[in-house]
């Protein structure tokens, strides 16, 4: 038995009871015991973090949340998550609309606090958001950082303790690289940034012990620590709290010719990574975290079924390495990147378009259903909805909600077939009865039967110019429980 007295008693007995808060403890029996079964709950809290609009002004946010016509109560409100050490006027919490209304919120810049002085004035200062929700609202939430128009170019990520980003460098057009680091909480964060290039692990420098404060945002510009490099892997990790973190990359650190780059999915053997649009110039960014050398394996899953860009032979990769290849061979169809290697990489695909260019990263297949909050048609912009269905066929209803100043927007849906091994590119634009121009909602839901779905959303504009690419992401109703066992082993040291 492990020497539970090493544990002060007063960690015991709030441990305990944090844990008889959401289940009973369950006694070993020969017969089935209810407390041993995993539950279901309902989702009640839901947390993001949006980071300050490039423009350095204002921004929209692009909110969805709680299904429509659920009821209960609930609310969704953005908070301001001002620049660390700067002094602010405060700003009002921002809130949403009721479930299952897509809102197109305007977040402004943080003022200044002006100095004395007749006539002084404030200064605009780009300010982070915080996007949490309760009740039926946090069921099922999307936000996305949006233009005003309410194309999403960047999903508002989960604080988290572990966070990795992979893309171009230097020499591929990143010449400015800026990190934002995002705390929600009411503790502060410690943070400590690596970095990986084509060179090999760059010593870790500056980039340790940053500490973002409660409810603020730290930017660390990470272009001189990258180097002269032509890809960069980014880890950022939390040594006492958490936060979540985005990364910029462009010709200025915040300009026109500025792209987001996703944060890459947790480094895996194994990877999908959705949404890959016909490009003949299309990059895939591959990181090798570990020491241990890698073996990586690339299938390309298309219309026409799947094959492998790279041939039959595994790509041998070293330790400790970043590195690019194109996907010229992808050819004009539109495809999901499976990733399969013996020891965890992550990876990203760069696809070329506005700025640095769009990019899509690894997710996992869609529970229940995913939202993409931010769309526009017309104009000269299509949207699709890439699937992608890599081991058995599916069935993906596809619900388009439109913007509303009232209690619910308009809204239409389709059915959708997919075939084992096989991707779709569906097209979808606002429902009948929007006005034209107005940015709406898509929700994705796997039917019933179907095997493991993944999919992206997939922007573009004038002839086939992509111009944003949002992977997306489950966005739970209900979440699964564990269950809890009479043991210390759950909060023993």
């Amino acid at each position: 038995m492990k020497a539970v007295h090493l544990v002060p008693a007063g960690a015991v007995l709030l441990a305990l009871g944090a844990i008889g808060a959401v289940a009973s403890l369950d006694r070993p029996a020969a017969s089935p015991n209810p407390a041993a079964v995993t539950r279901q709950v309902m989702v009640t809290a839901a947390a993001r973090a949006c980071p300050p609009a490039l423009s350095g002004g204002a921004g929209t946010v692009a909110l969805i949340a709680g299904p429509a016509g659920s009821g209960g109560s609930g609310q969704a409100d953005l908070a301001s998550l001002p620049p660390a050490g700067v002094q602010l006027q405060p700003a009002s919490p921002i809130s949403a609309k009721g479930p299952g209304v897509l809102s197109l919120l305007t977040v402004p810049a943080a003022s200044t606090v002006p100095s004395k002085g007749k006539g002084s004035k404030g200064t605009s200062e780009p300010t982070g958001w915080s996007v949490t929700a309760s009740g039926t609202m946090a069921q099922a939430m999307e936000a996305e950082l949006a233009s005003s128009s309410g194309l999403a170019s960047l999903r508002c990520g989960e604080p988290g303790s572990d966070i990795w980003f992979v893309g171009p460098g230097q020499q591929n057009g990143a010449a400015q690289i800026s990190l934002e680091l995002m705390n929600i909480d009411s503790l502060a964060a410690t943070v400590n940034v690596s970095l990986i290039t084509d060179a090999g692990q760059v010593p870790a420098g500056n980039e340790t012990g940053i500490t973002v404060p409660p409810h603020e945002t730290v930017t660390e510009a990470l272009s001189s620590a990258a180097g002269n490099s032509g890809v960069v892997a980014i880890e950022v990790h939390t040594s006492s709290g958490r936060v979540a973190a985005d990364v910029s990359e462009g010709g200025s650190a915040h300009g026109s010719t500025t792209s987001w780059l996703p944060s890459a999915a947790e480094p895996s053997a194994q990877l999908v990574i959705p949404g890959v649009p016909s490009s003949s110039h299309a990059e895939l960014f591959l990181t090798v975290p570990g020491t241990a050398d890698a073996k990586v394996n690339v299938l390309a899953i298309t219309a026409q079924g799947q094959y492998r860009p790279f041939g039959a032979q595994p790509i041998d990769l070293p330790g400790q390495s970043a590195s690019s290849m194109a996907l010229t061979p992808i050819g004009g169809t539109a495809a999901a990147i499976e990733i399969t290697a013996d020891v965890p990489v992550t990876a990203t695909v760069l696809v070329p378009g506005s700025g640095v260019g769009a990019f899509t990263t690894a997710t996992g297949p869609i529970s229940e259903q995913a939202v993409v909050a931010g769309n526009i048609s017309g104009s000269g912009f299509t949207p699709s909805v890439v699937l992608s269905a890599p081991a058995g066929s599916a069935r993906v209803r596809l619900t388009e909600i439109a913007a509303s100043t009232g209690s619910a927007g308009s809204r239409a849906s389709q059915v959708i077939s997919v075939g084992a091994g096989r991707t779709l590119m569906v097209p979808v634009k606002a429902p009948p009865g929007a006005k034209g121009g107005v940015a709406f909602a898509v929700v994705i839901t796997p039917l019933p039967g179907s095997g493991p779905l993944y999919a992206a959303r997939v922007e573009t504009q004038g002839q086939s110019t992509v111009v944003g690419i949002i992977p997306a992401v489950s966005a739970l109703t209900t979440i699964s429980l564990p269950p809890v066992r009479d043991s210390y082993d759950a909060i023993a040291p």
